[in-house]
Order: C-alpha cells, then structure tokens, then sequence
C-alpha cells in the first residue's frame, strides 16, 4: 500500500509568532482529495539536566492553553537555521542558570504529527555548573531540583502532563538502567 499524500494546494491560514497555519488540500492514494489543517514550527531543544547527585532539574511555569502551572523540562525554541545542540544549551541557561560540560542527545520526537511538523530534539546535560537564569521577557518561569524517583513518581501519579517531560525523563531512565547512557 502505498501511503503517501500529493499535496495539491497549500492555503496559509495564520502567520503567528510562534507557529504559521497552512490548509492543504492532499491526494489519498485511492485518489480522492482530502484536507489537512496543518501547524509549521520551527522545531525546539528539550534538555533533561542531571546534576552530579543524580537530581533532575524542572521547570515550573503556567501554560496558558491548559490553564495549569506545568512543570517540565527545559525546552525552547529553535531560531531559524540554529544547531539543536546549541538551543539546547541556550534554553538551559536562560531557564535554569545551568550550564553542562556535555549533551548527549538521546532521542527525537514528533509531539503531535497529526496536525504538526514540529520536532523536538532531546538532549541529556550533565557535568552542570549553576549561574544565574536569564528567561526571555515574556517567561515566568522558575527551576527546581528533584530525585529522579520523585520525578517519575509525579508521571505516575499524573502531576507531570507535558509529553516532553514524559518522554524524555522516561527514556532517559531507561537508557540509564540499561547502560546505554553513562552520566
């Protein structure tokens, strides 16, 4: 079977500051036509920051869209043509203050291919030296440390939602106790 869509028309929707909207209109392969409502983003960096003790470094910040206060990786925005190594690193000292001697990226995600193309790089940052956070000025956010344990209990316990956050601390434990990742 052949899976593949031909896009016939591209339509922009919205032109955002953080995402752009197109509307396509796509060729199944039994023929027919078919829309997509379809979200462009530049893609973004997430960090899972490990101090020495082995603590994981979060996030706190109010995600207007959930109206709750998440607590998550730090993550952010890639700029237009930047490395995902160096977003990484730039997104945990402007949120956290941490700088790593080392990223190690572990994994690469599709948070919502359904209707987006964005794709989240996600890096392991050890050997962290603390400074002080510099969040862009539209960000109210703080960072804290936790166990790890502590960590996956909250995604258990459903107190931790952001798939991100999911994902990467998730995969990076499994890495962890399978020797795939050395800290």
């Amino acid at each position: 079977m052949n899976y593949y869509e031909k896009t016939i028309r591209t339509e922009p929707v919205h032109k955002g500051f953080i995402f752009d909207i197109e509307r396509l209109t796509v060729e199944l392969p039994n023929g027919k036509a078919a829309y997509r409502d379809v979200i462009r983003h530049s893609g973004a960096s997430v960090i899972v920051p490990i101090t020495e003790d082995g603590h994981v470094i979060l996030v706190e910040q109010y995600r207007k869209p959930v109206e709750e206060v998440s607590l998550e990786l730090p993550a952010g925005r890639l700029n237009e043509g930047e490395d995902p190594a160096r977003c990484a690193a730039r997104e945990l000292k402007e949120e956290t203050g941490y700088t790593a001697s080392r990223l190690v990226k572990i994994l690469t995600l599709y948070p919502a291919a359904a209707y987006s193309d964005e794709v989240l790089h996600v890096y392991v940052a050890t050997g962290l030296s603390k400074g002080e956070a510099s969040p862009d000025e539209d960000e109210v956010i703080q960072a804290f440390k936790y166990k790890m344990d502590d960590v996956i209990k909250m995604i258990m316990d459903g107190a931790i939602k952001d798939s991100k956050t999911v994902s990467g601390i998730l995969f990076t434990v499994r890495l962890l106790e399978t020797g795939n990742l050395k800290l």
